[in-house]
């Protein structure tokens, strides 16, 4: 029995339990929040809760140092593989269980093109290595890491799909879509399903236009909108709008966290969320929001003494 963890945000965090679906694999998983990891690690490693596992991936997500030195130190630190890509956990390479690479010979890649690599070593499978599966992992790192070829409308579809299903649909679909065929495409539903679905991405993203806040917070100039949908690429499309006024812009999901995305190298937004514990890439990443911030919201609303 393997324990997936990864992360429960978009399409780099849940392929990876896809593949494992492949694999016929025996396994269970858990989908976290940026942060939630290392508690969650550290809370089990003083159980036996592993003891059931004979390996836990780590995939998407990185953990803090100190979570690290506590696998190290206990009885399951060979249990443990981390694949991950985002430049703020690098210090974890210094671990033998952790692979994090960002980008070589300027190829980008993403938790799920890492553990696909991994898998294919391992098991030298030969569902791993058809045409639609490829194509797939592919579509899922150009999204992530927005290192587009001509595929770039296909990789927003996929994502686009993943909205529409729904996470656990989504993985149903496409675990029993990539075992039955062999080349990668969407049928004509999804096809119908896809051209309501940009339409109506494309209005959503063109309304934030006219609604950034923009706030100047310890050096950086951030343009700020609440919104919950499409945030990499209204991220993207509002970096573009403000480029000549703000240094990036974070997404405020009152049900989640805030992203932040921007297009200067100099003024890298993962340097800005690390201050405030969260972390990422330099044009793309993010910061978990307070626990209590909806209380304190609801205080200030109906707080006659405030």
């Amino acid at each position: 029995m393997k324990l997936l963890l990864s992360h429960i945000a978009d399409l780099d965090g849940i392929t990876p339990v896809i593949l494992l679906n492949l694999l016929d694999e025996k396994f269970e998983y858990v989908l976290f929040e940026v942060n939630e990891l290392s508690s969650y690690i550290e809370e089990q490693i003083e159980t036996d809760y592993f003891d059931k596992y004979d390996t836990i991936y780590i995939t998407d997500l990185g953990i803090t140092k100190e979570c690290a030195d506590k696998i190290i130190n206990s009885k399951y630190k060979e249990k443990f593989k981390l694949f991950d890509h985002h430049e703020s956990h690098y210090y974890l390479n210094d671990y033998e269980f952790a692979t994090v690479i960002e980008e070589h010979d300027n190829f980008k890649e993403c938790g799920t093109s890492l553990f696909y690599n991994y898998l294919l070593k391992e098991y030298r499978s030969d569902i791993l290595k058809k045409n639609n599966v490829i194509m797939f992992v592919e579509l899922v790192r150009e999204g992530d890491t927005w290192q587009f070829t001509d595929l770039k409308e296909e990789s927003f579809n996929l994502n686009n799909l993943l909205n529409f299903y729904g996470r656990d649909n989504f993985i149903e679909i496409y675990s029993k879509s990539l075992k039955e065929n062999n080349e990668f495409y969407f049928n004509q539903t999804e096809l119908i399903i896809l051209e309501s679905l940009n339409r109506q991405k494309k209005e959503y993203i063109e309304s934030f236009k006219d609604k950034v806040i923009i706030k100047k917070i310890n050096g950086y100039t951030i343009g700020f909108v609440f919104a919950e949908s499409y945030r990499s690429e209204l991220g993207n499309y509002l970096a573009e709008q403000y480029y000549d006024q703000v240094d990036f812009i974070g997404i405020i999901n009152m049900n989640r966290h805030i992203s932040f995305r921007g297009k200067k190298e100099f003024k890298p937004t993962n340097k800005f969320a690390e201050n405030y514990g969260g972390g990422g890439h330099p044009l793309a990443s993010a910061m978990k929001l307070p626990e209590d911030l909806k209380v304190k919201i609801l205080k200030y609303i109906y707080d006659e003494n405030k």
